[in-house]
């Protein structure tokens, strides 16, 4: 299990992309902190070999617990499939968990859109 670096850039308007590559069965990625993010919306796409994509958050400054962020819908974003969900929840401090898959290659991008 390996903690994935972050790489955090600029988008057009009030928008910042962040994006972890080369996600691996076990692998998290390391937390970002983007409490002023008024929009939020993941993709992940790569190969999945069977593996889960869950997104967690938190709101702990140290974190000890992490727990699942929904979609729109209110479930879980557990992503299975290349695909783009909307985060409901705002939180702390966010990172993506790869759940199982053996050969699994993913890359999530999140944007986030800040209000002044």
């Amino acid at each position: 299990m390996a903690t994935v670096p972050a790489t955090i850039i600029e988008g057009e308007g009030r928008t910042f992309i962040v994006t972890w590559a080369g996600l691996a069965e076990g692998d998290v990625g390391a937390a970002i902190r983007f409490g002023g993010a008024a929009d939020r919306t993941v993709q992940v796409i790569g190969t999945f070999g069977g593996a889960t994509l869950r997104l967690e958050g938190t709101l702990e400054a140290q974190p000890t617990t992490w727990l699942p962020l929904n979609d729109a819908q209110g479930d879980p974003i557990e992503i299975t499939a290349a695909r783009l969900e909307a985060i409901t929840e705002l939180v702390r401090q966010v990172r993506p968990a790869v759940v199982d898959g053996a050969g699994t290659n993913l890359t999530v991008l999140m944007l986030l859109r800040v209000t002044e």
